[in-house]
């Protein structure tokens, strides 16, 4: 392949990179450069009042919208309006498709830096939204008949979209680590951009950043390429060499199919329906019958056997009842997960809105929970969950929805209740779990809990959800600074 020539970014955002790069610059600096160019500014307006950031008044000052949404974001938003310039012009290159994957990965590796506690999760933002761009290059500056080769394996895994490249000598990983080292950006983006598909070489500094490069894509992959089985298990075992619990896989990629949507309205990327882990899960389960009972089709038995055919229909029903199941049950407490209460409090909020009917939330936390596992060890820790997410079961109205929110955190969904009546069933719960005593063989151990209640104000204000759940988390700070062990309401 004939060498790749870099291009030079447009002079506004050129400067736009180039300040966001100094941690020394300032929102009037940023602010000045942007002004110079009313598209821009108008563009930075406009994704600042967009529903991304659900502002209750709009801005109409750039130094305002920069102090809001912070000097990175800008420079994200900036840069991708930027590198559009860089799109080939072959007409059947899925250059859609290349966004929004690209959005994926973004995305991905800000929650994965969440996850870890990294710093700057903005900059690893950028550094997902980065890290593929050379692919851009790659098809825009190859021949006509060559183009097909990369359209091809758009939809294939990472490691067969580089094995392509190979094939013409020059990688998206190298060209995109020498475009952005000449837009100046800092080492904390190059270096995880070059070695994204090799983490294992990346300079040490760099290599958490990198391995987090490398888990955004494989789960950027998982999304969209068909072979679900092997992307499942390439996604889980880049989540455990960051030192993540591999079970925390469905917890990410949902949250990633629900901010890729937000993200792409606040940057105007298109994108299609993200599926959520449930399907994607259903889908490798699928696919993996399916190749056994294509395997077992091959024998003249099981084609004349109605029987077994039936038989292996209703194994299959059951599989796909567990992997269900599964999917949506904390192991520990037998209690909805995470994942199962993000869907029900979705469900009961638009349900709200229907029924124009009041909806109630509990937020609850083990009361010095650490000591139980300081003192008397995880066992014992574990113990005192169970028994806390068996008596909230038992104390929870047939149509409310308990769950285990996360660590020692539990959640209840209230339908058709008002802050009255789920203070008082809060206050039920609290006293049942005063009387819980956990029994060791060392001692018997009193336990309580902090809960904070909230009502919807109004089902249809933008983020329902997310507001319900802010204000019931505040409600449950002020019960722990009350003393801990009551209820308190917002």
């Amino acid at each position: 392949m004939q060498q790749v020539t870099l291009p030079v970014p447009p002079h506004v955002i050129a400067r736009v990179i180039q300040v966001a790069a100094d941690p020394d610059s300032t929102v009037g600096e940023l602010a000045d450069i942007i002004k110079m160019d009313a598209v821009l500014s108008a563009q930075i307006l406009k994704s600042v009042n967009s529903p991304y950031y659900s502002l209750r008044r709009k801005l109409s000052s750039v130094e305002r919208a920069i102090s809001f949404m912070g000097i990175r974001a800008v420079r994200n938003l900036v840069l991708c309006l930027g590198v559009q310039g860089l799109a080939p012009d072959k007409s059947d290159y899925p250059i859609q498709l290349f966004w929004e994957s690209s959005l994926r990965r973004a995305v991905a590796a800000k929650c994965l830096a969440r996850k870890l506690k990294l710093p700057d999760e903005e900059e690893i933002f950028t550094l997902g939204l980065c890290q593929d761009m050379g692919v851009l290059l790659l098809v825009r500056q190859s021949p006509v008949e060559n183009v097909s080769a990369f359209t091809d394996v758009a939809r294939e895994s990472a490691k067969i979209r580089i094995e392509t490249e190979r094939q013409w000598g020059k990688c998206h990983d190298e060209i995109s680590a020498a475009l952005f080292e000449s837009w100046k950006f800092p080492p904390e983006v190059v270096a995880p951009v070059r070695w994204h598909h090799e983490p294992e070489n990346a300079p040490e500094e760099h290599i958490k950043r990198t391995q987090v490069a490398s888990s955004a894509e494989a789960i950027a992959d998982l999304l969209e390429v068909e072979d679900k089985q092997n992307a499942l298990k390439t996604a889980a075992s880049c989540i455990k060499a960051l030192g993540l619990d591999t079970e925390s896989l469905g917890e990410i990629m949902d949250e990633v199919s629900e901010s890729v949507t937000e993200a792409a309205q606040m940057l105007e990327i298109k994108v299609g329906p993200q599926p959520s882990y449930q399907e994607i899960a259903q889908q490798a389960s699928q696919g993996l019958l399916a190749l056994n009972m294509s395997y077992q089709s091959l024998t003249k038995e099981l084609q004349d056997s109605l029987d077994e055919q039936q038989r292996m229909a209703a194994r299959l029903k059951e599989l796909n009842q567990d992997l269900e199941k599964r999917a949506l049950t904390d192991d520990l407490t037998g209690l909805p997960n995470r994942r199962a209460f993000d869907e029900g409090l979705t469900r009961e909020i638009e349900r709200a809105k229907r029924l124009n009917a009041p909806l109630s939330l509990m937020m609850l936390d083990v009361d010095f929970f650490k000591k139980f596992n300081d003192t008397h060890g995880h066992q014992v820790g574990d113990l005192v969950l169970k028994g806390v997410g068996k008596t909230i079961q038992e104390n929870a109205r047939s149509c409310d929805l308990p769950a285990r929110y996360g660590g020692e955190e539990f959640a209840i969904i209230l339908p058709h209740t008002n802050l009255e009546g789920a203070l008082i069933a809060a206050e039920r719960v609290r006293a049942a779990v005063e009387t819980l005593c956990i029994e060791t063989d060392k001692a018997r151990l009193k336990v309580t809990i902090s809960i904070g209640v909230a009502t919807t104000k109004d089902p249809n204000e933008s983020r329902a959800n997310i507001m319900l759940l802010r204000r019931a988390d505040d409600a449950l700070y002020e019960a722990k600074e009350a003393g801990r062990n009551c209820v308190k309401g917002s």
